[in-house]
């Protein structure tokens, strides 16, 4: 994978560390984050910490798989893994600012 995929996908996992910073300050004590297991949307409500850690989490865990798998494999300078890593990311990244909005949403009208 080339330099340009890498930094567009450490300022991906970037964003979805400051969106998790944001909800811990936004979001009140106690409540609950949705947690996106599948097509059906989100489908499990896990407690704010967890669910704050998780996503940047899993978005580490997509960035490590997909870098290494791709390392030793460029295709065309390595600009389709670098697309994937950025799409894999960027959804995540969707994902994660809907479930904070769906738990703002939440907070405010419990």
């Amino acid at each position: 994978m080339n330099d340009t995929g890498l930094i567009i996908g450490g300022a991906l996992l970037l964003a979805m560390v400051c969106v998790s910073v944001y909800g811990a300050s936004a979001l009140p004590p106690g409540a609950q984050l949705p947690v996106h297991f599948g097509p059906a949307g989100y489908n499990r409500w896990v407690s704010k910490n967890t669910g704050l850690v998780l996503y940047p989490a899993l978005g580490a865990v997509v960035f490590a798989i997909i870098s290494i798998a791709v390392k030793n494999h460029s295709t065309h300078g390595g600009l389709g893994a670098a697309a994937g890593l950025s799409i894999a990311l960027g959804v995540m990244l969707i994902a994660q600012i809907g479930a904070l909005a769906v738990a703002l949403t939440r907070s405010r009208r419990g």
